[in-house]
């Protein structure tokens, strides 16, 4: 079994915050629920408690890493049509990276930042693993497509 193969089974946990301004015509989990995979591992989270700035519907989705690009996907497609903002926090055992998903994000860049920042907090070193991972997916206009 590849390192990438075994590294695409492990279990991510993703908290995803989206950024409303006005309640969405479609509801972000609906929109994930329309993919019969995401049905079991993505659900709302209990009790609210969000940041400043974003909205109470939070969700939750644990699932394994090769499930991540469709994921991408559809939260990129929701907030196109949304015209909204989100943030995913992405933990795997003791590491977790934040990035910002907006109208300008690339999905495929996401997923690569994401990847990126999980690969180096996953090898052994200093604790700077998991700050870089989480400053390469930060950085301004990382995520951006021109």
């Amino acid at each position: 079994m590849t390192e990438s193969f075994a590294a695409a089974r492990l279990p991510v946990r993703l908290t995803i915050n989206p950024r409303q301004r006005q309640p969405p015509s479609v509801d972000l989990l609906a929109w994930i629920h329309r993919q019969p995979e995401y049905r079991p591992v993505v659900r709302q989270a209990g009790g609210g408690g969000g940041r400043p700035g974003f909205s109470d519907a939070v969700i939750i989705a644990v699932l394994a890493q090769g499930l991540l690009p469709g994921l991408f996907n559809l939260l990129q497609s929701w907030v196109d049509q949304q015209r909204t903002e989100a943030s995913i926090r992405i933990q795997t055992g003791d590491t977790e990276v934040e990035l910002q998903v907006s109208g300008r994000t690339d999905s495929a860049r996401l997923l690569a930042q994401a990847t990126e920042a999980l690969r180096a907090a996953r090898e052994p070193g200093p604790d700077t693993a998991r700050e870089l991972g989480a400053g390469a997916a930060r950085e301004p206009g990382a995520d951006a497509v021109d």
